[in-house]
Parts: C-alpha cells; structure tokens; sequence
C-alpha cells in the first residue's frame, strides 16, 4: 500500500470516529508523531479488516485503561464509541473488564473519565 493510500485510509478512519482521537489542529501539533497516529495506528491497524470500528474501539478503551495514564486518550476514545452509537453502559461494561487484570485503580480512572463524558453529553 502506498504512503498516500495510507493516509486516505487513516484520515477516512478518523472522520468515522468524528475526528477522535485528536483532529486536524492536534494532529498538526503533534508534528511527525500526529504523522504516524494518522498512517500506522489508523491507515494501517485501525483500518484493517477483520474486526469491525466499534470492537476495535472498545478494544483500544480496554487498554487504555488498563495501561493507566491515559486518560486524555480514554476520552478521545470513549467520544469516539459515542459518535459510533455505542452506549455509555457499553463502555462500562469494557472498562469494568479491566478491573480483576489491570487493578481497580486503573478502572476507577477510567470510570471517572466515563462519568465526566456522561455528565457533559446530560
């Protein structure tokens, strides 16, 4: 595949998702690094067949969360989940799964994060 298929792909992935994680201004500030998020993580992985965009999604929350950390980026996907139609208590649900294998406070950060979503979008 070519570089600018790469990209095509990526950038039509990110569209899907309502420009989550980031959009155009963050991407330009990233500068490479905005680059790579765009052509591997989204042209190359996100896009791939076999999986569909909202298991991949809930998937991506999952380790997120259980990494830690990460919470800007929980919130770029948890927005994302949302613009697919997925439900907050389907979101929970992913994150709650976390809790026995990456620890409670890794899920309780997440779970706040949810929450500040949910309270926003009331």
């Amino acid at each position: 595949m070519s570089d600018v298929e790469r990209r095509e792909r990526g950038l039509a992935r990110l569209a899907e998702l309502g420009d989550e994680p980031g959009g155009e201004e963050f991407l330009a500030r990233m500068g490479d690094m905005g680059d790579w998020i765009v052509d591997f993580a989204f042209g190359d992985v996100h896009a791939r067949s076999g999986l569909g965009v909202r298991e991949r999604e809930l998937i991506i929350v999952a380790v997120l969360t259980t990494l830690g950390s990460a919470d800007p980026q929980v919130r770029a996907h948890v927005r994302a989940l949302r613009v697919l139609g997925v439900s907050f208590s389907e979101i929970e649900e992913a994150i709650l799964q976390t809790a026995p294998y990456a620890g409670f406070p890794r899920a309780i950060n997440a779970l706040k994060v949810l929450r500040e979503e949910q309270e926003e979008a009331a």
